[in-house]
């Protein structure tokens, strides 16, 4: 049993030797015999329950190494607490799994089954010792967790102290109270915990701000990506206050943790093993630029035209200062690019707030959704790439043909709204970043590259700004829209001189 379950753990991408540190094979066993004693003593079959053991380091190893290949970072704690979004939203799990990897998950689980419906049950005495020795065992994983040296880079962690006892003691020491104290000890010493916007002798301006969905600048994977799709992009980045590439906490997915970070002004760094997924730690008031917007009058008002469970985010933004919350249900007769809402619809979205807003000014937070992917579940038409890169239509260049299909509507939008926002009488900001580079591993890899960086700018509508750039952590952006607000009530010549701008 012992040797079966480090032959299967070695199916982990991080796979380690088992010359490891004696308190991480101590870990190992004792989180084994929890599993399989635990379950002895709930089924009183021992078959099954060795197996359940066995298929659930198999199945975290595989899934594990499903996320590897796409997102380049192995399976942690916090992924359990996604788990049933793989039910509710399979689209945007499943495709990543792979036919393969789903058959040997299915496989282990129908085993484990088999033996259940196969095997007669114990005696209620047995169970009994079962549960007495998986009490006596937990103690001593939570101890043995607690004691080892992880340094919070799961991949390295894995294969030091092997992908077992590694995703054991993330799941003990992520889920403890100190780790809950030490996040709220983290937001509450943020940058947005307290003030509010402070007025000078004009109007408090409108801020909205835009994460969009696996934006980067692909042109930096080399001349073969055409400047079309950035139109508008690069004339914001002309006009703006500032504007650069942007470190984001995340490659590939994982919206959530930049998504904290611009709100919070937080590096992942200070947030311990809430880094992995912030929201799940959202359980009180949390300070947030939504809250040091709320505090100033502003009506607060997150707008992502996807499901507001996801990720948690109704439950998070409503502890984070958010007024409203307008979801996929606010987007019902809202045009679609496949299967998600365009881009363009949320420009609209947003341009209705603002038309729609009182003497309060507006913090608006946008959450776009139409370049999530999977691109390569999405349909190319041959001479597609034409207009978008110079490497044809080869098999191995369609998910980057769709991704920029997907660029340019968020180009559109950015033009919209940045229209928009020239002709209004009103002064307003606009942050616009992406959440992080989209998976396109087979394509990074075939051009022999590895972009990490997303890009952002902050514009206004006001001043006579030309583009200063600066190279940040998404975690800077908020104290940056601070004081690009400075100064808002300018005179009608430099507004005027902004309109008449060449595009």
């Amino acid at each position: 049993m012992v040797a079966c379950s480090f032959a299967v753990e070695a199916i982990a991408v991080t796979r380690s030797s088992l010359r490891r540190p004696p308190v991480a094979l101590t870990l190992h066993l004792a989180a084994l015999v929890v599993v399989t004693t635990g379950c002895m003593a709930l089924t009183g079959r021992p078959l099954f329950s060795a197996g359940v053991a066995l298929v659930l380091i198999g199945v975290l190893a595989v899934v594990g190494n499903a996320k590897h290949a796409s997102l380049r970072e192995p399976l942690v704690f916090s992924d359990l607490s996604l788990f049933s979004q793989v039910f509710s939203h399979p689209r945007l799990y499943l495709p990543f799994l792979g036919a393969g990897k789903l058959t040997i998950v299915l496989a282990g689980i129908a085993a484990a089954a088999g033996a259940f419906i196969a095997e007669r049950p114990a005696a209620m005495g047995q169970r009994c010792a079962e549960a007495v020795v998986a009490l006596i065992c937990l103690p001593v994983c939570i101890a043995l967790s607690r004691r080892l040296p992880v340094t919070l880079d799961p991949f390295s962690d894995q294969r030091r102290f092997g992908f077992f006892a590694a995703f054991v003691a993330y799941l003990i020491n992520g889920l403890s109270s100190a780790q809950r104290r030490a996040f709220s000890c983290a937001v509450a010493a943020g940058p947005f915990a307290a003030g509010h916007p402070q007025r000078h002798s004009g109007a408090h301006p409108d801020v909205i701000v835009i994460q969009s969905e696996s934006y980067f600048d692909a042109r930096r994977l080399g001349d073969c990506v055409s400047g079309a799709p950035y139109a508008h992009f690069d004339r914001a980045k002309r006009e703006s206050f500032e504007q650069g590439e942007l470190t984001v906490p995340a490659w590939g997915a994982n919206t959530m943790r930049s998504e904290f970070a611009m709100l919070t002004g937080v590096r992942s760094a200070q947030l311990g093993y809430a880094r992995f997924y912030p929201y799940l730690f959202v359980r009180r008031a949390c300070a947030s630029l939504a809250g040091y917007f709320s505090r100033g009058e502003y009506r607060t008002v997150a707008v992502h035209p996807y499901h507001a469970s996801f990720f948690g985010r109704r439950r998070a933004f409503a502890h984070m200062h958010f007024d409203r919350f307008l979801d996929i249900e606010h987007f019902g007769s809202a045009s679609r690019v496949g299967p998600y809402v365009a881009d363009l619809a949320v420009a609209d979205k947003l341009i209705a707030l603002l038309q729609a807003s009182d003497d309060n000014p507006v913090f608006a937070f946008a959450i776009t959704m139409e370049n999530h992917g999977p691109l390569h579940l999405e349909t190319v038409s041959r001479g597609e790439s034409t207009s978008r890169h110079t490497l044809g239509d080869d098999a191995r260049w369609r998910d980057l043909t769709a991704y920029l299909r997907h660029i340019e509507n968020a180009d559109a939008m950015i033009g919209r709204l940045t229209g928009y926002l020239r002709e209004r009488s009103r002064p307003a900001v606009l942050c616009f970043y992406g959440d992080h580079v989209p998976a396109m591993s087979a394509v990074f890899d075939a051009l022999e590259t590895e972009p990490t960086r997303s890009d952002y700018f902050i514009w206004r509508n006001f001043g006579s700004d030309t583009g200063a750039r600066r190279d940040v952590g998404v975690e800077t952006l908020g104290s940056t829209i601070q004081r690009a607000m400075i100064d808002a009530d300018v005179g009608a010549d430099s507004r005027n001189a902004l309109q008449q701008m060449p595009a």
